[in-house]
């Protein structure tokens, strides 16, 4: 009977059938033609899909070194005095337990549950939202170039 009961455990777990992360780039959270407006040209189909998408990290809270809360953007150098990206070019991301924070140049990979999600914050608008499960560090080592904004 034990058997029985570990056999039907594994078979009805959720892990047992939890779904991988489907890797996507940004081009794929702007499915429309690129003269629609950035609040409509959001992909819905993408909505409560469990994905993993690379970036870069603007910290929204002030945690030394770490952060749970941020956005993440396609491109590098996004901040406060330059203007965001449209609202289907920024995650708003959370996670339950701060994460590293890694270096301004560095992106990183971020895998969580999508949520076709809008939000307005002092920053930006943003269009998606992720429950952060994991940040995956870059693979390479990207060198700091002259060209890039400080802050």
């Amino acid at each position: 009977m034990k058997k029985y009961i570990l056999i039907f455990s594994l078979l009805f777990s959720s892990n047992l059938f939890a779904k991988e992360p489907q890797a996507i780039l940004w081009n794929s959270l702007a499915p429309g033609p690129a003269k629609l407006p950035a609040e409509v040209n959001i992909n819905q189909a993408l909505d409560g899909e469990r994905v993993v998408i690379p970036g870069f990290v603007i910290p929204l809270d002030a945690l030394e070194g770490q952060t749970r809360d941020f956005l993440l953007s396609p491109r590098l150098g996004a901040c406060i005095h330059r203007p965001p990206p449209g609202p289907n070019q920024l995650i708003h991301v959370t996670f339950e337990q701060p994460i590293a924070l890694p270096e301004i140049e560095q992106p990183v990979y971020i895998s969580g549950r999508l949520a076709v999600r809008s939000e307005k914050n002092a920053f930006a608008q943003t269009g998606y939202f992720i429950q952060g499960d994991e940040a995956i560090p870059y693979p390479v080592k990207i060198a700091p170039s002259a060209t890039n904004h400080s802050h």
